[in-house]
């Protein structure tokens, strides 16, 4: 492998990696504030009070009118729950940016690699794997506790249920299924199928921060996003790795 030519795009990949974790930042301070301010409006509302009204319109083109098409209300608890939810769909298109960024590293990898050109991604991990023992060894051991390549097919999964079903995950047990099978790693399943679904929640891709502790103050929060995206760094470390160690051997 072109180990400077890995090298290079794995910086890519960080940096295409930095500015969506900073678009992540934004949102989430923006939604804070939101959710500030309906704490703010329940404080001084009935919480069964409907509190937004809104009306619909689309441009009819045949008339030439803005006319209605739909009417919703909601209270300050509906309005919060919708919130949440956007938040997490932000989240979630973020996360697909993400993998997409990786798997064009990855793609790029096994090009220079193998002189194919592959989007599919068990042939490719496979190949990584296959031939290159520091990164099958790693992929298994590792201070996740968690196999890589389970951790990547989950992401790929994830994309996949974001980019044609809006982040639904109408059969969790199929979606963890899918996720093992794909990986081609067949043991430890109870730990696979736990780890899985730490990212599904009412039968959605589920990203947003969870509380750890239950402090009044110092709260600190188990950071989604942060973990899924380590998971690519972590497998395109190891691949960039593997080409500077393929170069230093075949000095």
């Amino acid at each position: 492998m072109q180990s400077s030519v890995i090298d290079s795009q794995y910086h890519e990949l960080l940096e295409n990696l930095a500015d969506l974790n900073q678009l992540k930042q934004v949102a989430n301070h923006a939604f804070k504030r939101e959710f500030d301010a309906l704490e703010r409006y329940n404080e001084s509302q009935e919480s069964e009070e409907i509190v937004s009204r809104e009306a619909f319109g689309f441009d009819n083109p045949f008339t030439g009118k803005l006319e209605k098409y739909a009417f919703r209300t909601a209270t300050v608890e509906e309005l919060k729950l919708l919130t949440y939810w956007h938040k997490n769909s932000q989240y979630c298109w973020l996360l697909m940016s993400a993998y997409e960024r990786f798997e064009k590293f990855l793609s790029s990898s096994y090009f220079e690699a193998t002189g194919k050109y592959s989007r599919t991604l068990s042939p490719m991990l496979s190949y990584f794997s296959d031939n290159f023992s520091g990164i099958k060894a790693r992929e298994a051991k590792n201070a996740f506790g968690i196999n890589l390549r389970v951790a990547v097919h989950l992401v790929e999964k994830m994309r996949h249920a974001i980019a044609h079903d809006q982040g639904l995950v109408p059969d969790p047990a199929e979606f963890t299924s899918k996720v093992i099978r794909q990986s081609g790693i067949g043991n430890d399943r109870e730990l696979h199928e736990e780890f899985v679904s730490q990212f599904v929640f009412e039968n959605r891709v589920f990203i947003l921060e969870v509380p750890a502790n239950n402090h009044p103050i110092l709260k600190i929060f188990h950071d989604q996003y942060r973990i899924l995206v380590s998971y690519l760094i972590s497998y395109a470390y190891l691949v960039k790795d593997a080409a500077s160690q393929s170069r230093t051997q075949n000095v």
